[in-house]
């Protein structure tokens, strides 16, 4: 403390809030010391408390003036009126600073006072830095942004950033998805990186063209359509809990008969013109979904060899309508007078499911990404298990990638289908990763950008929390699998506030919205009342980071990317530009 001047005292200790006098010589919000300028008089500021054989830190809560009392001025005992009010800084203690040989380490503690008359020091920038960042000796560190204080570069440790989950929250057009490739643009540089892209909007290839990556170290794929890197997912390669998330049967009725028609659908075959199916040997349908009552008892025989395990195991997987036959046939098919008959009554409580199973199989923009018509799969026998086990490898990767970040473009999913498609998928890799175990699992970093589109319950009361256990385990559990979120989201008051308190770290740009900024008050521990106040007054590429990678929360100046993701914003100001002259006859025969 020898190389700086005091700029105020300790006057005042209530429970956990300390008050300061400043001296009658710092008017200004800076002291200037040996080793440069640091802000001292600004909500937010920190102040070192020298408490003798402690370096206190203080952060700064409040400002106001007070009125004087002598015994407190530099002219103590003389009978001079002094009207200037005394300027009081209010704070908390909020760690204390330690040396270890040449390094300065900040330990978080709230619970030490100092004493009273204890001076107050501007705090240089390497103990600045040291409060501010939170970096163990063997850990990778992370750069995030320029802190606002001046305490330089905020780096954090790698596996302390990722491995209780991100939350990188902000309205459109503040900066999350620029953020969001700065960090994945430092960590694709690391030689076993795993990095698993859901992006929405097709974002993300472009900031990933980095020169001093291997080949390959980068996949493209899109889900959907023809083109190079297109894949489409077979509907039964999301295997049985992927396609229960899917079609979201009611629990009582609906989901009893889907549970029968995945066991055996690796028993049955479609006949297109029938509109119907069959079992494997059949040669023509004998399994509908229209409720008729001609050829009742030729289908009950054959759910009844389904049941008893007789019938044989078919070839290859048949159109995803077999479904619906079997959910109606299952469930409809009832004894009476004269024999098995079809009834309504029964058939009324599955014909939704029915219903949905067709508009997801007839419905073009979800025949463009999830492939119906069935067949061969993976070849050999016909397993629900294999299938379900090779698209994970397919999307999320095996023990062994040659790739270091996967970018899954779901630019042709549409966003009514992606709760949905993408549902389907996480929950298929929580049972796979479950699956395997600990034993199994590889460090996986997993990107869900517009995370409000996808994770959040579907449906109200018992059946939304049914249908959000995938997402919701994976947010639990996925830790001691290997398994990292980074949760991006323009409404965070949308996403499942279960998988908002696991995460451990967040970064929020501005929020304005009173249910989002309750969001982020009522999910994160780490967030105090006032700092969660100034979020919705943040600038542009500003965001308040806080969390367990984080000493204290901070206020930065996000890290640009370069190469940039397509996040910019529409170039309007090219409107006020001439037009070019176009050539028609060229333009005819063009």
């Amino acid at each position: 403390m020898r190389s700086r001047q005091p700029v105020g005292y300790v006057v005042q200790i209530d429970g956990a809030e300390v008050t300061l006098n400043l001296l009658d010589m710092h008017r200004g919000q800076v002291a200037s010391h040996l080793q440069g300028v640091s802000s001292v008089t600004e909500v937010g500021s920190l102040l070192a408390l020298d408490a003798g054989s402690r370096v206190l830190v203080m952060k700064v809560m409040a400002l106001s003036f007070a009125e004087p009392r002598e015994a407190h001025r530099l002219g103590v005992g003389s009978s001079a009126h002094q009207s200037e009010p005394l300027r009081n800084v209010a704070g908390l203690v909020v760690g204390q600073l330690i040396r270890q040989g040449r390094t300065t380490r900040f330990i978080s503690d709230s619970l030490p006072t100092p004493p009273l008359g204890a001076e107050a020091f501007p705090l240089t920038g390497s103990e600045l830095a040291a409060s501010l960042g939170h970096t163990e000796d063997e850990d990778l560190p992370i750069a995030l942004g320029q802190d606002l204080r001046g305490g330089g570069t905020l780096r954090v440790g790698l596996e302390s950033l990722l491995s209780r989950h991100v939350a990188v929250l902000g309205s459109s057009g503040q900066g999350k998805s620029c953020f969001t490739a700065a960090v994945l643009q430092q960590i694709v540089r690391l030689p076993q990186a795993r990095i698993v892209i859901f992006d929405i909007n097709d974002e993300y290839s472009d900031a990933f063209e980095l020169p001093d990556l291997p080949p390959g170290a980068v996949k493209l794929t899109t889900l959907g359509g023809n083109e190079e890197n297109s894949f489409k997912v077979p509907y039964f390669a999301l295997g049985r809990f992927g396609l229960h998330r899917l079609l979201i049967p009611s629990e009582k009725t609906q989901r009893p008969a889907l549970s029968f028609a995945l066991e055996h659908l690796n028993k049955v075959r479609w006949f297109d013109n029938d509109k119907g199916a069959g079992l494997a040997g059949d040669a023509r349908a004998f399994l509908f979904d229209d409720c008729r009552q001609a050829g009742a008892g030729d289908a009950e025989s054959r759910v009844q060899r389904l049941r008893a395990g007789t019938a044989p195991l078919g070839n290859e997987w048949p159109h995803m309508a077999a479904l619906a036959a079997l959910v109606a046939e299952s469930h409809s098919i009832q004894p009476g007078r004269n024999g098995a008959e079809r009834s309504s009554f029964h058939y009324s409580n599955v014909s939704p499911l029915v219903t949905r199973i067709h508009r997801f199989a007839e419905d073009p923009m979800f025949t463009d990404v999830v492939d119906v018509s069935g067949g061969a799969g993976r070849g050999g026998a016909l397993s629900w298990g294999a299938e379900s086990a090779q698209l994970v490898e397919r999307i999320f990767g095996g023990q062994h990638v040659d790739w270091r970040v996967h970018i899954i473009n779901l630019r042709r999913v549409s966003h009514d289908l992606t709760p949905f498609v993408l549902g389907s998928l996480l929950e298929l890799y929580a049972y796979e990763l479950f699956r395997r175990g600990q034993a199994q699992s590889v460090p996986t970093l997993l990107i869900l950008e517009e995370a409000h589109h996808y994770m959040r319950p579907i449906g109200s009361g018992e059946e939304a929390n049914e249908n959000s256990l995938a997402y919701e385990r994976l947010a639990k559990e996925g830790r001691k699998f290997g398994l990292a979120l980074w949760l991006s989201t323009q409404r965070p008051s949308e996403i499942s506030p279960t998988v908002l308190s696991q995460c451990n770290n967040w970064v929020t740009f501005r929020l304005t919205s009173e249910k989002d900024l309750n969001a982020v008050q009522t999910a994160s521990e780490w967030a105090d009342r006032r700092e969660v106040r100034r979020i919705a007054g943040l600038a542009r590429q500003t965001a308040i980071v806080f969390g367990g990678s984080i000493s204290m929360p901070t206020m930065l100046r996000a890290l640009d990317a370069s190469p940039r993701p397509r996040s910019d914003d529409g170039a309007f100001r090219n409107w006020g530009q001439a037009v070019p002259q176009v050539d028609a006859a060229a333009y005819d025969e063009f």
